[in-house]
């Protein structure tokens, strides 16, 4: 069943922030998951959406994921504090 993990968080530059995340491609390809988009809501506002095939799989990515994050807090464009992660199951889908 497919799962997504969708992540927000904040960032005091976001422009940063995507540089950094374009530096981690080669980390994230091996998460592992369908896809990873970052969604930006302007005002430093931002969402991760990652899908995976399984639950198996989005859990082997978790340790992946955290990495990741821990690199942008260390080069300061992630408020840690800001980083809200969930999770779920597709109930329905309609395409």
């Amino acid at each position: 069943m497919t799962v997504y993990r969708f992540t927000e968080f904040s960032s005091p530059d976001m422009g940063a922030a995507m540089v950094a995340a374009e530096d981690l491609r080669g980390d994230l390809a091996d998460a592992g998951a369908v896809f990873i988009d970052i969604i930006d809501f302007g005002d430093g506002a931002g969402l991760v959406v990652a899908k995976y095939p399984n639950e198996a799989a989005m859990e082997a990515a978790g340790a992946i994921a955290q990495a990741a994050f821990g690199k942008m807090v260390q080069a300061g464009v992630i408020d840690p504090a800001s980083i809200k992660p969930k999770t779920g199951a597709v109930a329905i889908s309609y395409l």
